[in-house]
């Protein structure tokens, strides 16, 4: 068994980076949509309190 290098670690770190990357390019929609559906949801909220 072979010991792990810095090596092994960096390519794991930017193998795991390039697939989020890929993920949300190949996901935008339905990211962006989330982010607006969460925005509205926690201005609604905020909006409910100071009344």
């Amino acid at each position: 068994m072979r010991n792990i290098n810095k090596r092994d670690i960096k390519i794991f770190l930017m193998g795991m980076l390039v697939m989020f990357i890929i993920e949300v390019i190949f996901s935008w929609r339905n990211n962006v949509n989330a982010y607006k559906e969460g925005l509205n949801v926690s201005s609604n909220k905020n909006n409910e309190q100071t009344k």
